[in-house]
């Protein structure tokens, strides 16, 4: 009896000890408030002077990818890091195969590294992150030198549970190893990506380190899906509810609304917006949809990143610091969860104000509003109906 009420209490201690590291890791989370809209910043490589950060009336609280973990107080830093795939340059793929080539994985020809993402300079090396020895030695050659020149938080790119990279295998020797099918949504590959992320945090979190990951998971089983993002102390979103420089609409609204849902009330979530064109060009229309869709969706640890997308080249334009007068809108801590209207179209009350979303493609609806008279994000005054465009959005303030 005694050795029993010893060894639950030992399992007690292990799980408060858990707890608290965890807490203590994610701790400046508590700092973003739940009113306005707090900002997040992708890259910041054109970013002159970081003091721009804390000078408008919505601040930035999180660096996706920062160059230094130094920034002005109130800001989280996170250092970059692909999240299969070797972050040093000067190890290219030559220097696997000469030093660890039973590392390197390919897609199902054998002969193809599985890099994902192909840049100016060429790709950065396909590691197999299975293996025990990947996991430790990417820890001590990269993630804990950043730790130790400053860095509380981590953040990993790429974590794509579809396994876009089409990984397949790797070699023992002159030995073909097979570890995945290469297909969508393979279930061995997601295990073994789930498995990689929650190694970090196991080893990061008695650091006092938090974890943010760029997670593709729309297609993938929920239970995987949530083990994933419940791994991460911070979901960095990139479809957001405009991609491409186009916004969501129906099914995929949909998917990305049933994500948040799942999500934003108790994590840690920063969404990337990428608008058409720049983020100073872009249609007032659109600013409006994006920061409506933030508000009507956020949790209290929730974010908002605004980037540029070139149309033309198919590119969105990370790195510089954009604000739009639009995003000074505070309309207060919101009083309810995102509800239905009869219009189809969605809304959620605010302390000084409402949101509404109409996340159709096609139809245009007419929403009834609450007594009193509204202000509209360009000054207008609406009172008893409002409009909504097709994928239009509405951020209104009590008069």
């Amino acid at each position: 009896m005694k050795k029993n009420i010893i060894c639950c209490l030992s399992v007690i201690l292990i799980a408060l000890s858990a707890s608290a590291q965890s807490d203590s890791a994610t701790a400046w989370l508590s700092q973003i408030p739940y009113d306005g809209v707090p900002l997040a910043q992708a890259f910041d490589s054109r970013v002159p002077d970081p003091a721009v950060y804390r000078q408008h009336a919505n601040k930035v609280y999180y660096i996706w990818g920062a160059r230094s973990p130094q920034q002005p107080d109130g800001v989280m830093a996170s250092k970059y890091f692909p999240s299969m795939r070797n972050p040093d340059r000067k190890r290219t793929i030559d220097w696997y195969k000469e030093h660890h080539p039973d590392w390197i994985m390919y897609q199902e020809d054998r002969v193809t590294p599985a890099y994902g993402f192909i840049y100016s300079w060429g790709g950065a090396t396909p590691l197999d992150i299975s293996n025990p020895e990947v996991r430790e030695y990417y820890m001590n050659e990269f993630i804990l030198p950043a730790i130790k020149a400053g860095y509380k938080m981590v953040a990993m790119d790429n974590v794509s549970l579809s396994n876009m990279p089409k990984c397949v295998g790797h070699y023992s020797g002159t030995k073909w190893v097979p570890l995945y099918s290469g297909k969508r949504d393979d279930p061995a590959f997601q295990k073994d990506l789930v498995s990689w992320i929650e190694f970090l945090r196991d080893r990061l979190h008695p650091l006092d380190v938090s974890i943010a990951a760029n997670i593709k998971a729309t297609t993938a089983p929920k239970e995987i899906r949530l083990r994933m993002l419940n791994a991460v102390d911070v979901w960095g979103d990139e479809t957001g509810f405009s991609h491409g420089g186009k916004n969501l609409t129906d099914a995929s609204w949909e998917r990305e609304f049933s994500s948040l849902m799942e999500i934003t009330p108790s994590k840690g979530y920063f969404g990337v917006n990428q608008v058409n064109g720049t983020v100073e060009e872009a249609p007032h229309e659109q600013i409006e949809w994006v920061i409506a869709n933030f508000l009507l969706c956020r949790g209290p640890k929730s974010m908002l990143s605004v980037a540029g997308f070139d149309m033309s080249n198919k590119k969105a334009m990370y790195q510089q610091f954009n604000y739009r007068p639009e995003m000074d809108v505070n309309i207060g801590k919101p009083l309810e969860d995102p509800r239905k209207d009869s219009s189809d179209a969605w809304m959620r009350a605010y302390q000084k104000g409402m949101v509404l979303v109409n996340p159709s493609s096609k139809d245009t609806v007419t929403v009834k509003l609450p007594k009193g008279k509204w202000k509209t994000l360009n000054g207008d005054t609406v009172s008893g109906t409002v409009v909504l465009q097709p994928a239009s959005g509405a951020v209104l303030t009590k008069k």
